[in-house]
């Protein structure tokens, strides 16, 4: 889904005037004609959810409370997920983590002065900088596997360790690498080419909004979330612990930024079915949570 279907979406079930529309939504008539021989389904679809969605978040953490949880899949003794999915495509290397220098700014120092910066310089940033910020955010430490469970251990903390967050990078300025969608492998610690299309960048950018921090970064962090590798342990508890997970990043993701003297923006405003398309995603199995531009300070 593109903005301009959105907008048009967007105002149409909001009741506004054939011309508002056209104006709120920046389309043509043409587009307009389209959209309303084609979106009546979709129209219909918003129109019988919208009362379901208006109590969705109290329904939400009242009905994922114990009191209401089944045995879950693992207690069943369903088949554990993997710890990490499969991704294929080509490799690029990274500086490995134990060659890497530790900035030495004191932690104090990068709590006091984190901000969500938006604007950033044209600088690059360097490899050792790009596996910092991903050892700090992503990269697993320790990795376990048995026919019962499967586990990776990380810097951020996760419920049981299941750590259901994966890591995009959409990578613009990194000394080095081509620009590109790339997928970080968080136990071999490299980067799967994902996508180097053209066009990528440019949807990445729609899909945020127009944001101008998405465009200006170095690289965006976009992290995707695998629900049922926590919600086998914790059963629709789980989809709690989803949004927890990724917050434990961005506060890493913000602090390991400052110490490379960059700076991070955490980004929840984006079009879900934009980015998830993207990035090739089903939007349930897996769909994208939490964004984050990262650049070097002006």
């Amino acid at each position: 889904m593109d903005m301009k279907t959105f907008g048009y979406l967007y105002y149409k079930t909001r009741g506004y005037a054939h011309d508002d529309i056209l104006k709120n939504a920046e389309i043509t008539e043409e587009e307009y004609e389209f959209f309303e021989k084609n979106l009546q389904d979709v129209l219909k679809e918003i129109e019988t959810l919208r009362p379901v969605a208006e109590n969705i978040g109290q329904d939400f953490v009242r009905l994922t409370r114990y009191i209401y949880e089944r045995e879950s899949d693992q207690t069943l003794g369903v088949q554990r997920p993997d710890a990490v999915k499969a991704r294929v495509g080509e490799i690029v290397s990274l500086p490995a983590i134990g060659t890497l220098t530790m900035p030495d700014m004191p932690l104090a120092k990068a709590i006091e002065q984190r901000r969500s910066r938006r604007e950033y310089s044209q600088e690059a940033l360097k490899q050792e900088e790009l596996s910092f910020l991903l050892w700090a955010s992503s990269w697993a430490r320790d990795f376990r596997s048995t026919e019962r469970m499967e586990l990776t251990f990380r810097n951020v903390p996760s419920a049981g360790s299941r750590h259901p967050i994966e890591t995009f990078l959409d990578i613009r300025r990194v000394e080095g690498i081509k620009p590109g969608l790339y997928y970080y492998h968080p136990i071999k610690h490299c980067l799967i080419l994902y996508d180097n299309s053209e066009q990528i960048a440019a949807k990445i950018h729609e899909g945020c909004m127009f944001q101008e921090m998405i465009s200006n970064a170095a690289v965006n962090f976009i992290l995707t979330a695998v629900p049922y590798r926590t919600v086998w342990r914790y059963g629709q508890r789980g989809y709690r612990y989803l949004y927890l997970d990724a917050g434990h990043i961005g506060q890493n993701i913000h602090l390991a930024a400052e110490a490379i003297d960059a700076g991070a923006c955490m980004i929840g405003a984006f079009l879900d079915e934009a980015m998830n398309e993207a990035l090739g995603l089903d939007g349930i199995e897996e769909f994208v949570i939490y964004i984050s531009s990262v650049g070097k300070k002006p």
